[in-house]
């Protein structure tokens, strides 16, 4: 099959587990030595870590939708940019952004091994009382 074919089908593996709230799932489609780079925080490193941040987050009716916009394919390692919308149970959008993964083929799958994303909505507006300076 087709390198880039391999690939979509593994994205598309992790979309069904992401519905399905499968946090080991999820976890699986991450080589061992996974990092994901998220704003705001450290690098989250290894699979086990990576597993525990979809525990923590995942919200159960949630769906996530991809559309990849490069998909650069060079020997075991492929580089993927695109965005993202994360949807509610109701359909209503609760984030949307942008990622780029780097996939790695371990033991004939791919794997994403590199994963980093951010939102591309606004932060909320401080209220005033967070304006205000303590004393």
């Amino acid at each position: 099959m087709d390198p880039r074919a391999q690939i979509l089908a593994a994205q598309q593996l992790f979309l069904r587990l992401f519905a399905q709230n499968d946090v080991a799932g999820l976890a699986s489609c991450y080589t061992e030595d996974a990092q994901m780079l998220v704003a705001h925080m450290a690098p989250i490193l290894g699979r086990a870590a990576i597993q525990s941040v979809f525990k923590f987050t995942a919200l159960p009716g949630h769906r996530l939708e991809f559309q990849t916009h490069e998909l650069e394919v060079t020997g075991a390692t492929a580089l993927e940019l695109g965005s993202y919308v994360r949807r509610r149970a109701d359909g209503s959008t609760f984030d949307r952004g942008k990622y780029m993964v780097v996939w790695k083929q371990v033991g004939g799958e791919w794997k994403l091994h590199r994963d980093m994303f951010s939102t591309s909505m606004k932060a909320p507006t401080p209220s005033a009382r967070e304006r205000e300076p303590s004393h």
